[in-house]
Order: C-alpha cells, then structure tokens, then sequence
C-alpha cells in the first residue's frame, strides 16, 4: 500500500476502451498533429516532464503498469503545469505496452520510443518475460514510422547480448555505445550510488517495414439455460495457456441474480472479469456484466463456457 497525500489532476491519465479496441486517435487526445513519442515505464516520470517540457512540440505518451509510480508522476505534472500553464503534451496510460501498441496504436504512426533500465530478469528461468523480445521488437517496427528509432538503456550487459540475439530480421540497424549517467531516473541513480560509472545504450533505427497480421475482434458469446440452483454451482479453475481462477459469487434472490467474478490470464493480459447469471423470462441467461471494460478475447470467453458448464442443472440451451 502507499499513499500519496498531494492532490494531482487525472487529466493526463488516459482511459483506452478495452470493449472497443481499435486504434486510437491520440492527435485528438492531444487536441493537435504532432510527432508522437513513447516512453516504456517511466518509473516516477523523471525523462518523461524533462522530453516534454525540453521538445514542446512534441507529443509524449508514458506507459506504466504501476499505481505509485503514475501517482507520483502526475504529481510531478501538476508541479510543472502549475508554473507553465502551457504544459499540456504529455499522456499516461496504464496497461501492458504489448497490448497497447498492439491493440489502440496504428501502423507507422510512432516518430520514436524510450525505455530506461528495464528489467533485465537475469535468471534464465525467467528469460521469457523480458521485454524486447523478437515478436515485441516486431511489433515496434510495424508501429515505428520511417526510420523511427528506439533507445534502450540497461546496466545489464548480457541484456545487450540477449537483444542483439533477438534483434535479427526485425527490420532494424543497432549501435551500441557506453555511456555515463545522464537520465537522472530511479534506477540509475540506484545504480550509480551503487558505484557503477557506465551504462550500455543501444540506438535501433528503423530501416525497413515488416508487415504484420492484426489481431481480429472476439464476439463474446452468451448462454441460457431453464434451471439455476446457486448451491449447486461448482466452478474448477483452469490452468493452461490460459487461465482462468474463480474469486467468488455474490447471489441476490430477490433480483434473481447471480455475479461470478473470475481472473482471466493470457498472453501479456491479466483481467478481472464478472459474468452474470440472471433470470430473464423462462430461461437463466449466461452472459459479461454491462459496465466493465475488459477486452474482448478467446480468454473470456472461456471463462463463459467454463462459468457455463459449472452450472449443474438439465435442460442446458445455448442461445
């Protein structure tokens, strides 16, 4: 837990509809056209006010999953916003920056990207939740414009080697230098109270397109069935590629409804997830709660079947 005891404006943060994922206008988020950069988790935004206030032609879009370090970075917004009235290019959002270039980002639409220290998970037996991955780099590349570039900075040398390795027929030309302590951020500080005087950055420029299939929207389906006994509901997780944990149910008689909550797990993606079960007419119906915004996926839609199948009644219709 933390707290943040100083009053800050979520006008920076940014909602994307994850019921809705398409690419988003982010000139109309900004209200202008202007070359679109991102930086990849901006711990507590250091680079991020320093790029904008620094380029204020510029458009700068933080990507970060943790709660502190956005709080502590909209904070840091306000502070500057309040002495420069004019302070208004810069965004955050909170999600996975696979889904999110992958799902609300167009093709050839990013001018460049930034990511300092990112974890390098030195184990091997961790190796495969490291960012930059081939696939990711891919990705980058379809996003990136004509020679857009990214910059990575780590501590981790054998994180160099590993990128190199998966950089190959990505579309991209790589330099390598050392460097000194430059970007003032948590980690490099971290590091350099830590005696380390030289950092390794790589500059990958973008040489040519690679085209990539776009992930195609998921319908979720719904079910009814002509009886329901909540004592007799008997929900298994499912633990594969995906998974699907079951957290509780809340049934309320007097409406004739139940909601199942579930945490649905897949690829880069973690939901939460409430499915109801409510009496329509004759039949029980099966289907998402209205009002969440979760993205739509094969994930869920399990979830619906399992939900489905661990409702013990006869008589089971599938609408």
């Amino acid at each position: 837990m933390f707290t943040v005891k100083t009053k800050f404006s979520l006008k920076p943060l940014v909602e994307l509809p994850l019921s809705n994922p398409c690419p988003f206008d982010w000139d109309r988020e900004f209200k202008r056209h202007a070359p679109l950069e991102i930086e990849i988790g901006f711990g507590y935004g250091e680079f991020l006010l320093e790029r904008a206030q620094s380029h204020p032609h510029r458009n700068l879009l933080g990507v970060e999953q943790n709660w502190e370090r956005i709080c502590k970075t909209l904070c840091a917004v306000d502070r500057v916003a309040s002495q420069l009235p004019s302070f208004k290019n810069i965004r955050i959002v909170r999600m996975d920056v696979s889904l999110m270039l992958e799902r609300f980002v167009a093709r050839e639409s990013i001018d460049c990207v930034f990511c300092f220290f990112p974890c390098p998970w030195p184990k091997r037996r961790h190796m495969r939740y490291r960012l930059f991955s081939k696939e990711f780099l891919i990705l980058l590349n379809n996003r990136l414009k004509e020679q857009g570039t990214v910059k990575i900075v780590t501590d981790f040398y054998p994180y160099v080697e590993w990128i190199l390795s998966e950089n190959k027929e990505t579309g991209f030309e790589v330099e390598i230098k050392t460097i000194p302590p430059q970007y003032n951020t948590k980690f490099e500080r971290k590091w350099t109270l830590k005696g380390q005087t030289e950092f390794f950055e790589l500059n990958l420029q973008k040489k040519s397109h690679i085209a990539i299939s776009e992930k195609e929207g998921v319908s979720l389906k719904s079910y009814r069935l002509k009886e329901f006994d909540p004592r007799s509901f008997c929900f298994e997780d499912y633990k594969n590629k995906i998974a699907v944990i079951f957290k509780g149910m809340l049934f309320d008689a007097s409406q004739q409804k139940a909601m199942v909550h579930l945490l649905v797990s897949e690829d880069n993606l973690i939901q939460h997830f409430w499915v109801t079960i409510v009496k329509k007419g004759e039949y029980w119906h099966i289907h998402k709660m209205d009002g969440q915004n979760v993205l739509p996926t094969e994930g869920l839609n399990l979830a619906l079947e399992l939900v489905y199948g661990a409702v013990k009644t006869v008589d089971l219709k599938k609408e």
